[in-house]
């Protein structure tokens, strides 16, 4: 019980009382508008500036493994690929750092992939 508290405690941080685990936005390409979601360390989501909501179990535990996997990444503020206007560009933000990336972009690592994957369910079930 102790090292979930200290976790939950180390992933707070980044704003608003609970503090935000990880925040992804997707722009460009054939997106009619950027779509931001973010995911607090208390198991709620937002989409845009909007309200939180509960979040269910299942994405919560996908967030916080993600943002694990995303660290090493967003600490070294890597970016991958250059935009253009058929790509949509990605950028996931947490306490450690931001990291960016472009659809298509060559040699991304596999956790993006998986970022894409929470991003657009999370998108499907906070932002309707």
């Amino acid at each position: 019980m102790l090292l979930s508290a200290a976790a939950m405690i180390a992933l707070g941080g980044c704003g608003g009382a609970a503090g935000d685990l990880i925040a992804i936005e997707v722009s460009g390409g054939f997106e009619p508008r950027a779509v931001e979601v973010t995911v607090t360390g208390d198991g709620r989501a937002r989409c845009a500036r909007g309200p939180l909501e509960s979040l269910s179990g299942e994405l919560l535990l996908d967030a916080r493994e993600l943002e694990r996997a995303l660290s090493p990444l967003a600490a070294a503020a890597r970016s991958f690929g250059s935009a253009g206007g058929d790509r949509r560009v990605y950028s996931a933000r947490m306490v450690a750092g931001a990291v960016r990336w472009v659809e298509g972009a060559p040699d991304l690592p596999p956790v993006l992939g998986n970022a894409v994957i929470l991003q657009r369910a999370l998108e499907r079930e906070i932002c309707g």
